[in-house]
């Protein structure tokens, strides 16, 4: 698994209004996947979860945020995976593929920054 980070500049940072921030995590795969976005001011979103989309509140500044996702088989569903990471209606990760052929979980984890203005 590869999470690729889209809609970001050079430096890695998507730039949104605030001080209210949407968020959606959405898999449409077959397999068992939990999609994780940490924000450094403590704020985490979690994919199985509350219906979508979400939100928090961030006042202007820049934060180190986290999205990691997780794929495994479990022998009930296929092996699939299509994640997605938004934010404020910008798709910023992705994730797709499936497990291979003798692999059970497959994960990866990208760091990027979220500037609020």
């Amino acid at each position: 698994m590869e999470i690729k980070l889209q809609n970001l500049d050079d430096d890695r940072v998507l730039q949104v209004g605030g001080p209210r921030v949407e968020v959606v995590l959405d898999d449409a795969g077959q397999a068992n996947v939990t999609i994780t976005l940490s924000i450094d001011d403590g704020t985490h979103f979690h994919f199985p979860g509350d219906p979508w989309p979400q939100s928090t509140l961030l006042p202007p500044g820049d934060y180190q945020c986290l999205v990691q996702v997780s794929a495994f088989d479990l022998g009930t569903f296929g092996r699939s995976f299509r994640s997605s990471v938004s934010i404020a209606g910008t798709t910023v990760a992705t994730a797709r593929g499936s497990l291979k052929q003798g692999q059970d979980v497959d994960q990866d984890f990208q760091l990027f920054v979220l500037r609020v203005s």
